[in-house]
């Protein structure tokens, strides 16, 4: 299982923070392996998480964008390559499954900010299922940009607050949404009798 979050910091008990106790991510901390001098390739997001996901370095320009992974990957047609490490793990029988942001994008999905989603998948080869719950958002980026109230950075046109705290429940932001699919998920996947793969994003 890998769980992905844009963007958390090391503002974490298990870093030394004395103000925000998760209790859950500090256990599983306590329990694995915690780094403390972790750095990536590339500063942008989408270049980070393509090398992230594939292990190639950044080589050309492209490579240092957020439009890495569609110029890079999503058109291509399958071959002898796998496109990511979660393709590789699928070629070799895990069943994978993604829920919300693996790759660049909020959902998985290629499209624009303002647009409806698309079919297309970013990761086209990668994910035997692909799952995201936008509830009140509607669509991915808007759910990404969502505010506990459904309004979004681009239904206020960016004149908006960088964030919010409402006084709402696990489920009144998108990351609560999140959780509940990937509980169920795992869950489902405890009762089969094959190797699988789970990635979740937290926005």
């Amino acid at each position: 299982m890998l769980i992905a979050v844009d963007d958390l910091r090391t503002d974490l008990g298990c870093y030394g923070n004395t103000v925000v106790q998760p209790p859950h991510i500090d256990k599983l901390a306590s329990q694995g392996v915690t780094f403390t001098n972790h750095f990536v390739l590339v500063p942008t997001c989408g270049a980070s998480r393509y090398n992230h996901l594939t292990g190639i370095r950044p080589k050309t320009r492209a490579q240092l964008s957020n439009h890495v992974i569609p110029i890079e990957i999503s058109d291509k047609p399958k071959n002898d390559t796998s496109e990511s490490f979660i393709h590789h793990l699928k070629r070799n029988g895990y069943h994978t499954v993604g829920i919300d942001k693996i790759s660049h994008s909020a959902d998985g999905l290629l499209y624009e900010y303002n647009e409806n989603p698309s079919e297309k998948r970013e990761l086209p080869h990668s994910w035997s299922e692909l799952s995201f719950n936008s509830d009140k958002w509607e669509t991915g980026w808007n759910a990404f940009f969502g505010y506990a109230n459904g309004e979004n950075k681009q239904s206020l046109n960016k004149n908006a607050k960088p964030y919010e705290a409402g006084n709402v429940n696990d489920v009144g932001y998108p990351d609560g949404l999140t959780t509940q699919l990937a509980i169920s998920k795992l869950k489902d996947l405890k009762s089969q009798n094959k190797p699988f793969f789970l990635g979740v994003g937290f926005f």
